[in-house]
């Protein structure tokens, strides 16, 4: 399973396409339901929907972009991304869960948080992570949770570089805050 950052690395067709989207836009906000949920969430400023990927026959992964305005870092231009991995059908404890996602793709846990996030009575886990992407060899930051709501579970996970994250982290605190149960 290629990352974002894979299927868009060096690339100048995908340069190009998202110097398109740049120029042309979108709305200001969006209000997005998590496919399998009832779960709500909204993007304060341009994000544009990617792919989805079918993992097996519980789990789909959904991939989104930032689009409002170029990222860069020394010259390198970085599209800041949301992951939203759902598995349905899941009855194990949700840290369970976690530890499998983890042990696929492992990362330095630099925080841990539940507060402010209004999690559904059925519990859940945020962490602020970062790890190093082997291919690449980048530094990549990211704010995410975990939930579950009955028998669905849920990784919502926002990312970029380590060195562009400071200019992301209120847009990703923004989504994660507009998060509706």
């Amino acid at each position: 399973m290629k990352t974002l950052f894979e299927r868009l690395r060096g690339s100048r067709i995908a340069a190009f396409v998202f110097l398109v989207i740049l120029a042309i836009g979108g709305s200001a906000q969006a209000q997005v339901a998590i496919p399998g949920t009832k779960v709500q969430y909204t993007f304060p400023s341009k994000w544009k929907y990617l792919s989805t990927e079918k993992i097996d026959a519980n789990t789909t992964q959904y991939l989104y972009f930032y689009s409002a305005k170029a990222i860069a870092s020394k010259g390198d231009t970085t599209l800041p991304f949301l992951r939203i991995v759902v598995r349905k059908n899941y009855t194990g404890p949700i840290y369970n869960f976690v530890f499998d996602r983890y042990n696929r793709e492992p990362y330095e846990s630099l925080s841990d948080y539940t507060q402010g996030l209004g999690l559904p009575r059925s519990g859940g886990m945020g962490y602020v992570g970062a790890y190093t992407n082997v291919k690449d060899k980048k530094d990549y930051q990211f704010r995410m949770v975990y939930f579950k709501v009955q028998n669905t579970i849920v990784e919502f996970r926002l990312e970029t570089t380590r060195a562009t994250y400071a200019q992301m982290e209120k847009e990703f605190e923004s989504i994660l805050k507009s998060l509706k149960f």
